[in-house]
């Protein structure tokens, strides 16, 4: 599944689709809890509603077995949401040893790309596609954002700390590259 919408770039890395999924998947888990709250909600408004001044509303019992399960199911669900998030996360940072490393760094209005070989670019940078890319980013003046959609990578460069990021490209093209700071 693609999106050509500016909110959904297409995906053209590796961890991409691994965080797309995650990401979709929160969301209709989210979505999916509300919707129940709400039907819930409207269920027991209607249901308990007061009909008079004088009623006095029937005493309740505790039911163990609702209680388990109302702790249970939503830790069992966190627990898949929580181990789901940390192998995504280890994908995103768990970097390939036989990683090409390009050195980047910020300046104002520009980023400059420095390839093992020598080769020096300036706001664009040519990398193979299907091999991993690590990039070992730093700043020469103000905290920059290295920002990448196609790629969700994002990483805050600071000055005086090098910070490092990777991905494997997929797709042959052209992707935007901001400084989302």
């Amino acid at each position: 599944m693609s999106f050509d919408l500016p909110l959904f770039p297409e995906r053209a890395s590796l961890a991409a689709g691994q965080v797309d999924l995650l990401f979709f998947g929160l969301l209709a888990i989210t979505g999916l809890v509300a919707a129940l709250i709400v039907c819930f909600l409207l269920y027991f408004v209607v249901k308990y509603r007061r009909r008079s001044e004088n009623e006095i509303p029937p005493a309740t019992q505790s039911n163990i077995a609702l209680e388990v399960g109302w702790i249970v199911i939503p830790l069992v669900i966190f627990s898949v949401l929580f181990v789901w998030g940390t192998s995504v996360y280890f994908v995103a940072f768990s970097q390939p040893r036989d990683a090409l490393e390009v050195n980047v760094v910020a300046k104002r209005w520009m980023w400059k790309f420095q390839h093992p070989e020598g080769q020096r670019e300036i706001n664009e940078l040519h990398i193979p596609v299907n091999r991993p890319v690590k990039l070992i980013l730093a700043s020469e003046d103000v905290i920059h954002s290295f920002f990448v959609p196609a790629f969700r990578l994002h990483r805050d460069v600071l000055p005086g700390t090098y910070t490092e990021a990777w991905f494997v490209p997929i797709k042959t093209g052209q992707y935007h590259l901001f400084c989302s700071q």
